[in-house]
């Protein structure tokens, strides 16, 4: 009978806890919301609070909004400060000039703003080189140039300067590539249906006599730009499609080629 009357108690006691306690609050008796903080115990009991009483307080009303610096906050979450900065966001992306942006999902993060990011060069052989050539392989050649871009999306754009070592007129293609020996896309994506697509291309007219810097030397040009999402930094290689043995040769050193690239977000 004892312990029935302790567990009665005990069970009234806690309903009629629930039934008070429909509002809390700490340092404040007539709490404005289901939980309500007054830091500095300032806030009046009655009447609407001046913009110094309630700089203070903490508040989770009704609907479940919740306000920080204000005790009527109108949106989820309702930051209200006389003083700047009002917030502060520390997740390893912060750094000087970001800005706060989100993604599909709208997840948050600092980013850089596009107006704020620079064009990147590409990187040409300093020194001497060999000339990159087809061999007649299916082995993509390097071109002996690479870019190195950070996460965002990328407009790149090339020109080229082909000799055409032989007679034959052919279609030859470009690729971006993470690798400088096959064609990956690691690190970066394009909207093309497979990741081996070429991005670039351009016809190479066939010389009657190839003899260099000579009336009878015939290049081409080809120029192009491919839009990219770089999702990590990535050095970029540019490939060149293998022809047949003999029938071009890459200039890297020529004063025409550009390879370069500008932020779009």
């Amino acid at each position: 009978m004892k312990i029935q009357l302790i567990c009665l108690t005990f069970l009234f006691t806690i309903l009629s806890f629930g039934s008070f306690a429909q509002q809390t609050g700490i340092k404040t008796k007539k709490p404005k919301g289901p939980l309500h903080v007054d830091a500095k115990k300032n806030t009046p009991a009655t009447g609407t609070p001046t913009a110094v009483e309630e700089e203070d307080d903490f508040i989770v009303d009704a609907d479940g909004k919740v306000g920080v610096g204000t005790v009527s906050p109108s949106v989820k979450l309702h930051l209200k400060s006389a003083n700047s900065p009002a917030i502060t966001l520390q997740d390893g992306t912060q750094g000087a000039g970001k800005v706060l942006g989100s993604d599909a999902n709208g997840v948050g993060t600092w980013i850089t703003p596009p107006l704020s990011k620079t064009g990147k060069l590409g990187n040409f052989p300093s020194g001497a080189f060999t000339y990159p050539v087809a061999n007649g392989t299916s082995t993509p050649v390097y071109s002996l140039l690479s870019i190195t871009l950070q996460p965002g999306e990328w407009a790149v754009n090339l020109g080229l300067v082909f000799d055409n070592l032989g007679p034959s007129t052919f279609w030859q293609n470009i690729y971006l590539s993470n690798s400088s020996s096959s064609i990956t896309r690691t690190g970066f994506s394009h909207p093309s249906p497979n990741a081996t697509d070429p991005l670039y291309g351009g016809v190479l007219t066939g010389s009657v006599a190839f003899t260099p810097n000579t009336p009878t030397d015939r290049k081409g040009f080809i120029t192009g730009r491919a839009i990219i999402q770089v999702t990590v930094a990535t050095t970029i290689y540019l490939m060149l499609q293998n022809q047949d043995s003999g029938s071009y040769r890459f200039n890297p050193s020529a004063p025409e080629n550009y390879f370069y690239a500008f932020p779009l977000n």
